[in-house]
């Protein structure tokens, strides 16, 4: 019989080892006539295990639990001050794109001119210098001329050109989109950062009360001289320390609810449209393993990095095949029309014209050019051998930051962990702090020392999970398993 394990510890080893284990079962079955056909119950049980497996899209992510922020993110791909000039990046390279075909198409040139001419006509002879005589006309002149020219053969470079255009208009697509991710976890970044600090907000001012509360008791123990103005300065500086703490507090966030909607370029960004706090949320280590392990899997990396260098190898290598070609005879075919007209001919107010229509190749040949050529290719070799070493340290790099990074998750989604069990204690300690000030066995000031602590457990759940949550979009922007973005139109 075959024996399947849980799909959390299959993967625990990658997803590599789990098809192997899967590929072992699947021969000794066969090996086995008697359990060929338990077989076939156990084949389809093993595709839907495959399949059922969780995808990039299935991770948790930040807009997933707050559904004002997936709004936001679909804006901010047409709104956004960033986005815009990323759009107009796109528009450069298709302008690009258009100059490097135009050296395969015919380009049609053309020229008049008018202008008046003082000719002067001078007879010499040389029997009788006495009889030399000279004379001055005044001529009209408009020749015109119109040419229709197409390259015939250039060894490819014509070619060559107008498929680095198409190249570096994919790069900056790629270039798009990945700024759009980039700039879209910066998004999230910012926006778990308001509900942090519209949680110390609420935080500040309800210190803010307790303290202007002990205060107030202890002045009215001033009034009855229960205490001296020595000993209540320590809880009149902490009142001012905690009014300034408030004021500040709020006016960072109205400063960064501004500027995240400056970043996001939609309208000013109410408190009411900030939540209260983070949803909590869960942790599956095998569904990040199995992505390390397909992304390491992979022999050319698909994150925009590796493919902007993989595109820029190409461009190397086809600008040495035109440095290579640079010496050799090119081809155009030609075909004109000229015409060249005067009047008030040898003063003789005749009109003189010319016109030629013509057409046929012209062969133009480069033949020493100072060694020039021979310096771009070595140029050129330089450039794709650095490209290449750069290529092979980012596959590097990439594996390494992936590795790194689902560490990182791990770690985070710890502390996650431990900082919640924390936040619900204390919630519970608190409402047991409130049931026995009911009671009359605590003090209101014992209660409200108690929400303060709840206030700052809360602050460090909330920390910790926007951590988590950062350090996933990290990772699945790295890995390109980033679902954000489909919300770009296509290019």
């Amino acid at each position: 019989r075959i024996n399947f394990d849980p799909p959390g510890a299959a993967f625990n080893g990658g997803f590599e080892n789990f098809l192997i284990a899967k590929a072992h079962a699947f021969r000794r079955a066969v090996e086995h006539p008697m359990k060929f056909f338990r077989l076939f119950l156990v084949v389809p049980a093993m595709v839907v295990s495959v399949l059922a497996q969780p995808s990039a899209n299935d991770v948790v992510l930040p807009e997933k639990l707050l559904p004002e922020l997936d709004g936001i993110l679909k804006t901010a791909v047409q709104q956004s001050p960033a986005m815009l000039n990323r759009a107009l990046d796109i528009e450069v390279a298709e302008a690009g794109r258009i100059q490097a075909r135009s050296n395969l198409l015919p380009s049609l040139n053309g020229s008049i001119s008018y202008y008046k001419s003082n000719d002067t006509t001078k007879y010499l002879y040389s029997n009788a210098p006495s009889s030399n005589s000279s004379n001055s006309y005044l001529v009209t002149k408009t020749p015109y001329n119109l040419t229709l020219s197409q390259p015939v053969f250039y060894w490819g470079q014509r070619r060559n050109l107008d498929r680095i255009g198409a190249i570096q208009q994919q790069i900056a697509k790629g270039q798009y989109r990945d700024g759009y991710r980039q700039f879209a976890q910066e998004l999230r970044a910012t926006y778990l950062r308001l509900i942090l600090q519209k949680i110390g907000v609420q935080r500040a001012q309800f210190y803010l009360k307790f303290a202007q509360s002990q205060l107030k008791e202890q002045e009215d123990r001033l009034l009855k001289k229960e205490i001296s103005d020595a000993q209540i300065f320590v809880t009149r500086t902490s009142a001012e320390q905690a009014q300034i703490a408030a004021e500040r507090a709020d006016y960072d966030f109205v400063s960064a609810r501004a500027s995240f909607a400056r970043m996001a370029g939609i309208g000013e960004v109410a408190d009411s449209a900030i939540p209260d706090i983070i949803p909590a949320t869960t942790y599956d280590a095998a569904t990040f393993d199995r992505l390390l392990a397909e992304f390491i899997s992979q022999k050319d990396p698909p994150t925009t990095e590796a493919e902007v260098l993989r595109q820029q190898i190409k461009v190397e290598n086809l600008n040495l095949a035109n440095a290579k070609t640079r010496l050799r005879p090119t081809i155009n075919a030609t075909f004109g029309l000229s015409k060249d007209e005067q009047n008030n001919l040898y003063g003789q107010g005749l009109n003189y014209s010319v016109a030629s229509v013509y057409g046929g190749l012209s062969l133009n040949w480069a033949i020493f050019d100072g060694f020039a050529s021979r310096a771009a290719v070595r140029s050129t070799l330089a450039g794709r051998r650095r490209l290449e070493n750069n290529y092979l340290q980012v596959t590097q790099r990439l594996a390494q930051d992936a590795q790194t990074q689902v560490k990182l998750i791990n770690f985070a989604a710890r502390n996650m962990d431990i900082c919640d069990r924390l936040f619900v204690s204390n919630t519970g300690y608190l409402q047991t702090a409130k049931d026995d000030f009911k009671r009359g066995v605590r003090s209101e000031a014992e209660v409200s020392q108690i929400q303060i602590t709840l206030y700052d457990a809360e602050i460090n759940a909330v920390t910790a999970r926007s951590e988590y949550l950062t350090r996933v979009g990290d990772f699945l922007g790295t890995i390109m398993g980033d679902p954000v973005v489909a919300n770009l139109p296509q290019q």
